[in-house]
């Protein structure tokens, strides 16, 4: 049996909120439109501190995703990240849902994700 891949990466927030606020367009050039919803679900303003804490979490999934697939990934955009029922992150790549595990977190400035994937997932999605 083959260990478990692991992915991390750190997002900087206020690189996040110069890279949406002051590139036209790039918010639709790096997420999907379910996870901008996501970002500004409860009515957060969609350029406020929360909205942006989300983007560079969801961010950071997908590159944590690429690292633990061990750079044989997706692009970006075909990574996505959804809230389940429970408010718990998934992770979906060209629109199906994957057993790859996550955690995202965000706090004084700075997102992280962590994924983690097993060598058969590994295999499926890089195949």
């Amino acid at each position: 049996m083959s260990a478990p891949s692991v992915g991390c990466d750190v997002v900087s927030v206020e690189r996040m909120r110069r890279l949406v606020t002051d590139r036209p367009g790039a918010r639709e050039r790096i997420f999907t439109p379910a996870e901008l919803a996501d970002a500004v679900r409860g009515g957060v303003d969609p350029d406020g501190d929360v909205a942006v804490e989300r983007l560079a979490a969801r961010f950071a999934a997908k590159e944590a995703a690429r690292k633990a697939l061990r750079g044989r990934g997706p692009a970006l955009l075909a990574v996505e990240v959804r809230t389940d029922h429970d408010g718990a992150p998934e992770l979906w790549v060209e629109g199906r849902r994957t057993a790859l595990a996550c955690s995202l977190s965000h706090d004084a400035g700075v997102a992280m994700a962590v994924v983690v994937a097993t060598a058969e997932t590994v295999a499926e999605l890089t195949t």
